[in-house]
C-alpha cells in the first residue's frame, strides 16, 4: 500500500490489519511509554490506516506561524532533530502536538520512526517500525 507516494511497511499494516495498532490507556503503560518515547502519554493515539498521512497535509492545515515549532531544527546531538514534511507519514500522537511519525529520509525500505518529543525536537524512537511494534508490546 502507498499512502502519498510513501510505502507503508508491511509490519504496520499487519498490525493494522489486526486491529493491534492501539493505544494503551496511559495510567496502564506510562513507563512503556517513557521508556519508548521519553515522555509520558497524556492522551495517546495511534492513527488507524484511513487517517495515516503524509506530514505535507497536515502541516498545511497549520498556521505559517506554527510550521517552524512542528519541522524543527536538523539537530547532530539528538538527530534527527527535524522532519521532512515530503518524506514522512504521521502514524500517531502521545497527545497534543506530541506526533510520532515514519522517516523516510534514509531509505524507503529502511525508515525509522521518529517523535516530536516535548521539547519540539524530533528524536529517533526506533530504527524501525518492527522495533516500534516490539517495544510497546503490540
Amino acid at each position: 500500500m502507498i499512502i502519498d507516494s510513501l510505502p507503508v511497511p508491511s509490519a504496520l499494516l499487519r498490525v493494522l490489519q489486526q486491529g493491534r495498532w492501539v493505544a494503551v490507556a496511559p495510567d496502564r503503560s506510562s513507563s512503556t511509554y517513557r521508556e519508548v518515547f521519553g515522555d509520558d502519554a497524556v492522551a495517546p493515539q495511534f492513527l488507524p490506516l484511513s487517517r495515516v498521512t503524509a506530514n505535507r497535509r497536515w502541516l498545511d492545515d497549520i498556521p505559517e506561524d506554527y510550521r517552524g515549532f512542528y519541522l524543527g531544527q536538523p539537530d547532530r546531538q539528538s538527530p534527527p532533530g527535524d522532519v521532512d514534511p515530503d518524506r514522512s507519514l504521521l502514524i500517531g500522537d502521545l497527545g497534543p502536538d506530541r506526533l510520532f511519525a515514519l522517516d523516510y529520509r534514509p531509505s524507503s525500505a529502511a525508515l525509522s520512526v521518529i517523535y516530536c518529543s516535548t521539547a519540539a525536537d524530533w528524536i529517533e524512537v526506533a530504527p524501525n517500525i518492527e522495533m516500534l511494534i516490539e517495544r510497546l508490546g503490540i
